[in-house]
């Protein structure tokens, strides 16, 4: 059971990615995540939405929207973020080789890669024609 959730949504384009990562950095702050966890938040949505806007929508996204969910429950804050773009998981994308050459390493699966590492837990599942990208910060007790 959750103890709080909150609703926001923008259009998706890149300009509206700022007040999606201010909503998620306000709820995890309430949320009680350090400034540290509550920047990782921050950076995992940026690069979410952003790989939305531009892949998903490829840049066209003015008449579709995103919506984020933020919930809270004693042990995690988890943000959802939902889209309507074309069916992706992009937690199927290899995992790109830090150790490669720069010549030899590729241009994709970056942003991913970063956000498993900003988040705790990652999980992508597609419901009702959207997809949903969900992420997860442990709380630290005491």
């Amino acid at each position: 059971m959750y103890v709080n959730e909150r609703h926001f949504q923008i259009a998706g384009v890149l300009h509206q990615i700022p007040a999606a990562c201010e909503f998620v950095a306000r709820a995890a702050v309430q949320a009680g995540l350090d400034e540290h966890a509550v920047y990782h938040c921050q950076l995992a949505v940026d690069e979410a939405c952003t790989n939305i806007v531009e892949h998903g929508y490829e840049l066209r996204g003015d008449n579709h929207v995103i919506d984020v969910v933020c919930r809270e429950d004693a042990v995690r804050f988890t943000i959802l973020i939902l889209d309507d773009a074309p069916a992706f998981n992009p937690l199927t994308l290899p995992e790109p080789d830090p150790t490669a050459s720069l010549d030899a390493r590729g241009s994709g699966g970056w942003g991913i890669h970063f956000i498993r590492k900003f988040m705790d837990e990652v999980s992508y599942s597609r419901d009702y024609h959207r997809n949903c990208l969900t992420l997860s910060k442990f709380k630290l007790t005491a």
